[in-house]
């Protein structure tokens, strides 16, 4: 008897263990609240990449605003503090790197459960406009982040912790999302593989966009200010819809989300998206393009987007 109770203690220990380093870490907050500068700076370069809507819905729900921003990578771009200052008000970033407009809509209907929301601001592409890019990781966070039993021995709280502890060890700077090619490299592959995925199986999205009409019915009835805003690409990446011949598509879904609320498009061909400087990829636009295009958005001082009815605009 005695050996097998040794033989449990010892099985469980390094279980043990895990649970209470995890605990202690904490990586998406969900245990605890984190007051410690050092974690708090890791988790958001660590475990928010790992999981984006885990990392920010909790944050959301520690800390609700009634400013929204949804989206993707290039909406995750956009600083709240520069949106904090021309709004005073104390803004969300809810967009998600690789973000999809199936999380977006399930993303807009949590926030709205938890807080009363009075401004939504949502960044969508052509390239997420479509019926086969339909990921959703949001309705996983949210069972893990009811569930701490679940989150603790998820490979998100795993690995988030061992890459922290790691980190705190070594010193070492942990780069989640750095890609391995030199920019060159990286700009010929979005464009060949990474747009390619995107546009070559595309179909009309309805349920989405019924979803959306939903969502613009709720804002109308909450009084809530939605706007819809179409981020810069470079002209690279919106020849790729040319050669896929998507080009009424791509109308057809400006169009409807003209129907739905305030609308800004930035993507067309103009200076700012003729120039290679202003883009890291091109799918995304540098740090001062993001400030443009929170500026435009909010004050509704345009410079670059065509606004609704856009495209009788010249």
């Amino acid at each position: 008897m005695k050996y097998f109770i040794h033989r449990i203690i010892l099985f469980s220990l390094p279980i043990i263990i895990y649970i209470l380093v995890a605990v202690y870490i904490d990586p998406y907050n969900i245990i605890r609240t984190e007051n410690n500068a050092k974690l708090n700076d890791l988790k958001a370069k660590i475990s928010a990449k790992l999981n984006y809507p885990l990392y920010k819905l909790q944050k959301f729900s520690n800390n609700p605003t009634e400013v929204i921003l949804l989206g993707d990578s290039r909406t995750d771009k956009l600083n709240t503090l520069v949106f904090d200052s021309i709004t005073k008000k104390r803004t969300s970033n809810l967009a998600y790197g690789g973000g999809t407009i199936s999380e977006i809509i399930e993303t807009f209907w949590y926030a709205t459960a938890v807080h009363d929301i009075k401004e939504v601001y949502i960044g969508l592409n052509f390239n997420l406009y479509n019926k086969n890019n339909n990921m959703n990781r949001v309705n996983e966070s949210i069972k893990l982040k009811d569930s701490p039993t679940s989150y603790l021995f998820s490979k998100y709280c795993f690995k988030s912790t061992f890459l922290i502890i790691r980190s705190l060890i070594t010193k070492e700077i942990i780069n989640i999302e750095k890609p391995n090619f030199n920019k060159i490299e990286f700009w010929k592959y979005q464009l060949e593989s990474t747009a390619t995925n995107f546009y070559k199986n595309y179909q009309y999205p309805t349920d989405f966009h019924n979803n959306l009409i939903e969502i613009s019915a709720y804002c109308r009835k909450k009084n809530i200010k939605l706007t819809f805003f179409v981020p810069p690409t470079h002209t690279d990446l919106q020849d790729i819809v040319n050669e896929f011949g998507l080009e009424t598509a791509e109308i057809r879904f400006k169009k409807d989300l003209d129907q739905l609320g305030l609308l800004y498009d930035f993507d067309y061909p103009n200076n700012m998206t003729e120039n290679e400087n202003n883009f890291t990829d091109p799918f995304h636009y540098k740090d001062s393009i993001a400030n443009i295009i929170i500026n435009e958005i909010v004050t509704d001082n345009i410079s670059y987007a065509r606004t609704n009815n856009w495209a009788n605009r010249k």
